[in-house]
Parts: structure tokens; C-alpha cells; sequence
């Protein structure tokens, strides 16, 4: 899943900061308290991720903008501190754009195409991958299925400072254990796409089978509410039609004997067919009206966002060129001297009244409005398509109406010869009406039939679920056999705790991961008498270079065989309760070991890391940019330049 970071936009009360990515090696380093973790955090914050409210934060902070490359092409995720259920992302894809302010939560109705619910599925469409469905119940074999979110794939990608000593893959916690677990089967492949297409025939029988017990009831509640719940009630009410029928028959019988003459009964027809013909008209032109208004309200849409899309390229090309000064006359050459006007605030190059820039308020109060006006025009062009639809319905009703209508009175028309002929007419009508009740009432009389149908079906689907069942277990048993990449992670892991000096790790030793529970365990010595994982490594700073450790095996594994996971690691304190002093060669070693990941043509893994002390790469060909934030220094600032404060 090829994700690289390119920079990250922070928009302050009084300032717009920026933070540039390389794409192999960043390294943040400086004092406490300087915003070094904040940048992590605001990297995850803009992909979904909690914002730690520090003071700085509260107090400053208006919005984030990460800018990224994802698919292969240029991304861009913003999200404000006042709207915490939404990120907007924005893509830009040679001639196609477009803008969605994606939820958090996956929604009713999908925000793109069909099947594009929410951030994650967002980001997942961006990157061209289709993400795996997993059981919400691990418990519970029919418990529904939802998609596989990419914030479980982020836990592998961030490793936060306040975790690092413990277990960031999230084992000790018992839901967060099921999620990080269905995360490294999605990533190595543990997770078939035929087990997925098993589980997905596997909900959709029990879904079925639910439909159509549910429908034996709701069928059953039907009949009841009209008496019919038996078939004795049901031969009950043909009995009493047919005795309604023959009195009807009877009476049409006495008319033609009578011959009395009646009121036309044609007359009532001409006039619904009058209101049907206006009504019409009026619902058409509504619709008309309604195109246009969709029309027009799309155009504004797409002027919009390539207004925004133009704001964001202005705002880059304000940014990059705002400390610009002109040593010599752009247009003859002539040298420039600053005094050349009075008053001394004026522009020393044409002599203009300088004002203070308010470029980053400006843009994004233009930002905002742009967002807001975009989302304004999406809802209205989605109450505007909501009301089309029974807007139609509605015309295609009374045109059917009409139809039919117009055939009767045409029939009535042609058989008219007096108002005696249209008495009887009526009075046959009676008679067509109770008979086709009678026709209701005796396809009526095969519901108890479909119920036990649908019982029997209902009974079937149970057999098809056990089915379906017995192949999920047997294509996981076969997936646990095919474990070269869980393999390829351990023997990686082990590699690298020895190329480090792990404490207490020999030759002799070997690592293990139980797919079942995805614990990484160290089996000490040729006997395998000791063994133990994570949580019985004692010291905070075992803790911490295990945690580092496993997460670079598996980056590495992930790229060496192409596995789905985002190909960029934060890493913020890796030497986390290491003395660097005491431990000189094992903190040289595993940055050693971390940067040999990184490709110098932007294809491996990019690496943003936040500590203290800078180490930089001994391979001067690997890109590589660091950044010292430092309070005081105007040359080396803070996060939050202007920022002194708790």
C-alpha cells in the first residue's frame, strides 16, 4: 500500500507552519516541549486518529493539512479542531477532481460510487485496494461483517511515544486484540480472498434465513389482523363473498326486469380525467424546474472545487515565495536600494504602503468557506435528486391512472346507449369487483402453503450454513500451513534483535508467532526450556526496542514481498528508556539497521523519526532531512513559532 507523506500544513491563530517529509529519512529532534510529537499526532490526526489536547494545542490550533501521495497520485487531507467526525480529502488526478468530506463513521448511503462509506473506505478506494470483511463478533459466528478499517493497519505504522513500553499492537486490550490480529492476517495473507467470499456466502445464507423467518412471521401478523389466520378463516370469507356475489347477480337481474332508468355513471370519469390531465402538467413542469436547478447547482459544485483546488495552489506559491526580497530591478537590472521612498514603511521596490500578510487567515477562511459552500451544494443537489425520483413515480401513477381510466370511459362510451345500459354497467362492475375479491381472497388461500414454503426454505438455508462452515474451517486450516510470510516475519525479527545486540537474545534462540494469537515469543537456547514474548521482557527499555524492533520486521517483510500495509513508519522516541551513553552501539546499530530500509528512489520504507538527539544515516546517498526545534531560535523554531506557553 504505497502511502508517501509529503508535508504537513498546520494553520495557527497567528501563523501557517509547515512541516516537509522526506521521501526516505525525517528525522525531528530538539528539547521537550518544542512539538516534536505533535507532528506525529497531527499526521494521524488528519487520517483519522485522536488529537492529544495539549495546552498548545487548545489554545492555537485551528486546523491540519496533510499533503500526500497515494495511488501515485497527490492527496490532500484536512481536518479543523471544531469538526472531530470529518476529515475533507481532496484529489487531484490529471483532468478529474474532486472533494468529500468523509466521516469518521461509515454512513447509511455511501459518499462515493456504491461501495464508499467513510474515511478508511476512502482511502482505500485512493490506493486502488478493495478492503476484506471481518466477523464484528469473534464470539459470535453470525454476527454481521464489516470492512477491515485502515486506522488497525495505522497501529503498525505509528508507533506513539506513550505506547512504546507497552504493547502497541494492541494485545493486552481485548476488543483492540481481534482488530490488530485480523490486521496482520489481512497484511499476510493469512486471510484468503476465498475465505472472505466464504464468509461473505456464509452471511449472506444466514441473512437470507433471517429474511425469510422474519417473513413468516410478519406474514402470519398480516393474516391475523384480517382474520385470516387459518384456513377455516379463510373458506369462511370466500363463503361470504360468494353469498354477496349471488345477491349482487340477483340484483342486476331485477334492473334489467325493472327496466328504470338510472344516472349516467360516465360523468364522474370526464371530471377525475380534467383534474388528472392539470395535475400532470403542474408535476412535470415541478420536474423540469427540478433538472434545471440540478444542473445548474452541479456546475457551482465543480466551479468550487476547482476554486479550491486553486486556493491550495496559491496558498504553496504564497508560502514558498513570501521571504522573496529583489536585489535588482526585475525589468532593467538596476540595483535596489531600500531607502529610495519615505515613509520608511513603504515597499523599498515600488514604493506601496506595506501591510502586515494575512495570507493564512485569508486562506483558510476561504478554505472553510469553499468546504462549506461545496457541502451546502452537495446536500442540496442530494435533497434536489432525493425528490426526483418520487417526483416520476408519481407522474408515471397518474399517467397509468389516466390510461386506464380514458380505456374505460372509452369502453363505457361505445356500450353507452342509455342511462338504463349505464345502471347495469354499474351494477356488472359490482359484480367484477366481488368476483376479483373472490380471485384475491382464493390466492389468499395458498398463504398457509408459502408459509410452510418458506419454513421448509428457512430449514434448508441451515443445512447450506453447516455447509459453508465446515469450508471456512477447512480453509483455515489450510491457511495455517501457508505461513511463508509469517515465517519470513519471524526469522526478520530475530535478524534484527541480534544485529542490535538484543539483551539476553543468542544464537541459539529462535522467535515463534502463534497465528492464533499473534504473540511474538523468543524460545531461549537449543532446549526451548525458556521462552517468553513482549510482556515478561522485564525493563521499559527491553519494551521498547522489542516494539521497534517487530515493527521493522514486519515494514521490512511488507516490502520485500509486497504486502498491503502503508509503506511509511513514525517512530517517536525509539530509544525510549535507552541510555544512549550506556548503550552507544545498540541505539547506533538500530538506527543503522532502521535506515538500510529506506530507498533512495522513494520505494521502500519512509521513515519519520522524532528523538532528542539527532542520528543521521552514514549513507550520504539516502535522502535524508532533519529538522531542530528549538524554543528561542528563530532559525531552528518550534512547531508553533510564535508559541511560549505550557
Amino acid at each position: 500500500m504505497n502511502i508517501r507523506l509529503q508535508r504537513l500544513q498546520v494553520t495557527t491563530r497567528q501563523s501557517l507552519e509547515e512541516v516537509t517529509f522526506s521521501r526516505a529519512i525525517t528525522f525531528l529532534h530538539g528539547p521537550v516541549g518544542t512539538g516534536k510529537s505533535s507532528v506525529a499526532r497531527l499526521v494521524d490526526f488528519c487520517l483519522g486518529g485522536r488529537l492529544e489536547r495539549t495546552p498548545a494545542i487548545q489554545l492555537e490550533f485551528v486546523a491540519a493539512r496533510l499533503y500526500a501521495v497515494l495511488g501515485g497520485h497527490d492527496r490532500q487531507f484536512e481536518r479543523t479542531s471544531s469538526d472531530p467526525s470529518h476529515v475533507r480529502v481532496t484529489w487531484e488526478r490529471g483532468q478529474e477532481m474532486g472533494s468529500v468530506n468523509a466521516p469518521l463513521e461509515a454512513t447509511a448511503t455511501p459518499i462515493i460510487g456504491d461501495n464508499v462509506f467513510n474515511l478508511s473506505d476512502v482511502v482505500f478506494w485512493l490506493c486502488g485496494l478493495e478492503p476484506i470483511k471481518v466477523r464484528k463478533s469473534k464470539q459470535d459466528d453470525e454476527s454481521k461483517l464489516v470492512r477491515l478499517s485502515i486506522r488497525d493497519l495505522l497501529w503498525y505504522c505509528y508507533l506513539k511515544q506513550e505506547r512504546l513500553d507497552s504493547s502497541f499492537y494492541r494485545l493486552e486490550d481485548t476488543y483492540k486484540r481481534y482488530k490488530s490480529m485480523d490486521a496482520m492476517r489481512f497484511v499476510t495473507g493469512l486471510y484468503s480472498e476465498r475465505l472472505n467470499e466464504l464468509e461473505a456466502r456464509l452471511g449472506s445464507a444466514q441473512e437470507s434465513q433471517r429474511t425469510k423467518r422474519e417473513a413468516v412471521v410478519q406474514i402470519r401478523r398480516f393474516l391475523k389482523e384480517f382474520d385470516l389466520a387459518t384456513e377455516v378463516d379463510l373458506d369462511m370469507q370466500l363463503q361470504q363473498l360468494n353469498v354477496e356475489l349471488d345477491a349482487a347477480r340477483r340484483g342486476r337481474t331485477e334492473l334489467e326486469q325493472q327496466h328504470s332508468s338510472r344516472t349516467h355513471v360516465t360523468e364522474p370519469m370526464r371530471i377525475r380525467l380534467r383534474e388528472l390531465g392539470q395535475e400532470i402538467e403542474v408535476r412535470r413542469a415541478a420536474l423540469a424546474d427540478l433538472y434545471q436547478r440540478i444542473r445548474d447547482q452541479e456546475s457551482l459544485r465543480s466551479e468550487l472545487i476547482t476554486a479550491k483546488v486553486k486556493a491550495a495552489r496559491v496558498e504553496s506559491a504564497s508560502t514558498l515565495l513570501a521571504g522573496v526580497r529583489f536585489e535588482k530591478c526585475p525589468c532593467c537590472g538596476t540595483k535596489v536600494t531600500s531607502d529610495r521612498f519615505a515613509p520608511t514603511q513603504a515597499c523599498y521596490l515600488c514604493g506601496q504602503n506595506e501591510e502586515p500578510p494575512q495570507a493564512a487567515a485569508q486562506t483558510e477562511a476561504l478554505q472553510r468557506d469553499l468546504n462549506s459552500r461545496i457541502d451546502d451544494l452537495e446536500d442540496a443537489i442530494g435533497r434536489h435528486r432525493r425528490e426526483v425520483t418520487p417526483g416520476e413515480r408519481a407522474v408515471g401513477r397518474l399517467l397509468t391512472t389516466k390510461a386506464d381510466l380514458d380505456q374505460e370511459l372509452t369502453a363505457e362510451l361505445v356500450k353507452y346507449d342509455s342511462a338504463f345500459v349505464s345502471v347495469v354497467r354499474e351494477a356488472d362492475r359490482s359484480v367484477a369487483t366481488l368476483q376479483e375479491r373472490i380471485t384475491a381472497m382464493q390466492r389468499m388461500a395458498r398463504f398457509p402453503a408459502a408459509i410452510q414454503e418458506l419454513e421448509r426454505d428457512a430449514g434448508n438455508l441451515q443445512g447450506e450454513i453447516d455447509i459453508v462452515r465446515s469450508a471456512i474451517k477447512a480453509e483455515r486450516e489450510r491457511l495455517q500451513h501457508a505461513d511463508v510470510n509469517i515465517t519470513a516475519i519471524e526469522d526478520t525479527f530475530f535478524k534484527i534483535m541480534r544485529t542490535v545486540t538484543f539483551p539476553g537474545v543468542d544464537e541459539n534462540d529462535r522467535v515463534e508467532i502463534n497465528p492464533r494469537n499473534w504473540l511474538p515469543r523468543v524460545i531461549h537456547g537449543e532446549d526451548g526450556q525458556v521462552e517468553w514474548s513482549f510482556f515478561d521482557a522485564g525493563s521499559g527499555g527491553k519494551k521498547t526496542l522489542f516494539n521497534v524492533c517487530y515493527a521493522l520486521a514486519v515494514h521490512q517483510v511488507a516490502l520485500e514481498n509486497g504486502l498491503p500495509l502503508p509503506t511509511f513508519l513514525m517512530v517517536d522516541s525509539p530509544t525510549k528508556n535507552i541510555s544512549r551513553d550506556i548503550n552507544r552501539e545498540m541505539v547506533s546499530a538500530l538506527y543503522r539497521y532502521a535506515y538500510e530500509l529506506a530507498d533512495p528512489n522513494g520505494l521502500g520504507l519512509q521513515l519519520i523519526v522524532i528523538d532528542s538527539v539527532l542520528v543521521a544515516p552514514e549513507d550520504s546517498g539516502v535522502p535524508f532531512s532533519s529538522r531542530l526545534m528549538n524554543h528561542g531560535d528563530p532559525h531552528n523554531p518550534p512547531l508553533i513559532s510564535y508559541y511560549i506557553g505550557p
